[in-house]
This record gives C-alpha cells, structure tokens and sequence, in this order.
C-alpha cells in the first residue's frame, strides 16, 4: 500500500465512511481505490493510501489506530495507521468483500465475502475459521455482538453464528427476495437494526428494520427514497444515524428526529465518540461532517 501526503479527491463514489474509537481519525473509503485519513478534530486531510482495489468498507480497532478494510479482489488488508504499516490476511484465497467488522475486544476480525462465506481472522491476519456458505450469492453486512463472540451476517436473509461457525438462528426479513445491506447490534445487545436496498422496479420500498434477540421483528420503518447503506448508533446508544438519501437520525426506539438534506445519496456514516459530530460519505465522492442536529459542520472536499 502506497502512501500520499496530498492528492486531489476524485468525483467517486465513497461508500464507508468511519471514525476512530479515540476520535483522532476519520477513515473514508470508495471506488477510487484510496483511503482517506482525516484529523478527526480540525478535519484536515492527514494522507490517502493507495490501494490495490476498490474499497467497501473501512472498520477502525475498538481500542487501537488500526484499520481493518474490507475491499474486492484481494484488496482486504489491515492498515496500522500510527506506525504506517500494512498487515495482508494470510490466505492464497481470493477474500474480495464488501463487509469487515472487529469483535468486541478487538482480537478478532469477520470478513463476510462476495462469496458467501463467512472468514475469522486474528487481528494479525491469520485465519481461524472459515463457516460454511448457506443459501445465498454473496454477504454484504456483517457485525459482531457488543460483548459476545456472536455475529451477524446478510444476504437475502439474516444469519447468526456464534465463532465456532455454529449457526444460532435464521430469519427472513421480508416475504419478498430484497438484499439486505447494513446491520449493527444496539450497544446493550438486547436488539439489532437492519437497513435492505428495496427494489423501486416493483416497487418495494427500503426498509429500516428492528429486531429482538429471538428474532422477532419490533419495528419496521418505510420512509427513505434510497436503499439505506450504512447505519451507526452513536456511543451512548440513544440515537442512530442512517445513511441513504438523507441523514436521518432516530431515537433508540426508532422515532425520526433529525433529517440531514443531501444533493446526493449518502453511502457512508459513522459517529464522531463523543456524540458531537457525524460524518458522512456519498455518491458523487462527498466527504460531510454534520452536527447530532443534522446540521452540516463542514465539507470535507
């Protein structure tokens, strides 16, 4: 991975956006095949890697700088940014993904593929476990529970394992065939949230749905245009941010209360650990920070 101090932003589309756990970094990541790294206070460009492919999902360490990018083809990799270093995954195997999430400790990584199978890996880059593929094409989503070694994966349908690859459950979102595309675990790992892609041909509209731990849908929410990409509770865990023709951000029980108006879709989101700030990225390779009112602090680009 080669490193830059300045180059100019490409009109891309940046798909993940993510901010450090200690707040001194903002990671975001697209289809130009760089990797953004901001100053996650004065929101100044720090650098941009390069990468060998295009970037899906970038995932920052619960406790240290260490960034954990979920890319296609064999573009995954993890990315010490304080010591500029570059950890590849330890497999001859094709591991191309749109999904990658640290556990709750940090010592393990999932890496859900364009394959549909579902990768352990250590935080070094080795694999421990491979889960089998069920029915379904591809994974796009995956999250681990907040303090269990549990994870959850999409496609079609929503599966949870445990990291012995055992699967604890399966649930059909929706009568119909619609992909699924962001799920995360509330931080009290009592429910988890999911967002799909719809289907405007049919139409099926997005749907932004809560879930309790047996399954059993709590809440289901019809209102954006776009399919929802990326979604983010913020550290206290009494609001979600949503990303999809608008930021959107709800109450823990799924009541709207801000709307950010965007001139494009918005792909990635994350909250700042402080709550104070949220950070998004979108179609056309905008990088915006906002306030927890939805209100836009600054453009990044």
């Amino acid at each position: 991975m080669e490193c830059y101090s300045q180059e100019q932003d490409e009109n891309r589309i940046l798909w993940t956006a993510n901010w450090s756990n200690d707040g001194n970094f903002i990671a975001v990541g697209g289809d130009d095949k760089r990797i953004r790294i901001y100053n996650g206070h004065t929101f100044e460009l720090l650098r941009i890697y390069k990468n060998e492919s295009e970037v899906k999902r970038v995932r920052w360490h619960p406790i240290k700088n260490i960034l954990a990018i979920a890319a296609i083809d064999n573009g995954s990799k993890i990315l010490d940014v304080e010591n500029d270093r570059t950890i590849q995954f330890e497999s001859g195997d094709n591991i191309g993904s749109r999904s990658i999430a640290w556990n709750f400790n940090g010592e393990l990584i999932a890496i859900a593929d364009y394959e549909g199978v579902l990768t352990i890996w250590t935080k070094d880059g080795q694999l421990t476990n491979t889960i089998k593929k069920e029915d379904t094409k591809s994974y796009v989503a995956v999250d681990w529970h907040p303090f269990k070694n549990e994870i959850i994966v999409l496609g079609d349908d929503i599966w949870i394992y445990n990291e012995n690859g055992d699967l604890l459950k399966k649930i059909k979102h929706r009568d119909e065939k619609v992909l699924m595309l962001c799920v995360k675990w509330h931080k009290s790992g009592k429910f988890f949230v999911t967002g799909d892609y719809g289907d405007n041909k049919v139409p099926y509209k997005p749907l932004l749905q809560f879930w309790n731990l047996s399954g059993t849908l709590i809440r289901q929410i019809e209102v954006s245009k776009t399919e929802y990409r990326n979604i983010s509770w913020n550290k206290t865990g009494n609001r979600l941010a949503t990303a999809s023709d608008a930021l959107r951000i709800w109450s823990k029980k799924g009541k709207l209360l801000k709307t950010g108006f965007s001139d494009d879709n918005l792909w990635g989101v994350d909250w700042s650990p402080d709550g104070k700030y949220i950070v998004t990225s979108s179609h056309f390779g905008k990088v915006i920070v906002w306030d927890r009112n939805a209100n836009v602090v600054r453009k990044l680009n």
